[in-house]
């Protein structure tokens, strides 16, 4: 097993985004992860919620509410370390694209939990966000 947490750069790169605005172009050691049919609360859902992004602090909270949340994330970070283990010895860094409906909510919510978590276990990892607008937004 090799160790990454002596890496000056990330070896995971994450990219939320909403399928409805299409998919980021990738290449090479890609995992795609689709929420729309993950058994995820959609905070969109709820009157107090609406509107609000996945920075939110409620939004994220009613997000990892759900059922299925962390299993999600442990599948997500199992996949992309497999991924990961694979592509290293060619030095390929992992791109994990992670997609919701509209790219602004269980997707960032997701796509931050997962990288924190990599990032816990000495894996390098960031995360863009292609769909969450602006800070009053978030």
């Amino acid at each position: 097993m090799r160790d990454y947490s002596d890496s000056e750069f990330p070896w995971i790169h994450i990219h939320t985004f909403g399928f409805d605005h299409g998919v980021p172009e990738t290449a090479i050691g890609c995992l795609l992860v689709d929420l729309r049919g993950v058994d995820f609360d959609d905070p969109n859902l709820q009157d107090h919620l609406k509107g609000r992004g996945g920075k939110d602090a409620d939004v994220i909270e009613h997000v990892m509410a759900s059922r299925m949340a962390f299993t999600k994330l442990e599948q997500t970070v199992g996949q992309a370390k497999a991924l990961l283990d694979f592509n290293a010895k060619k030095n390929f860094t992992v791109r994990v694209l992670i997609g919701d409906h509209d790219g602004r909510t269980r997707s960032v919510v997701v796509g931050d939990a997962v990288a924190e978590i990599l990032n816990a276990r000495g894996i390098p990892a960031e995360v863009e966000h292609h769909h969450l607008a602006t800070d009053a937004q978030k």
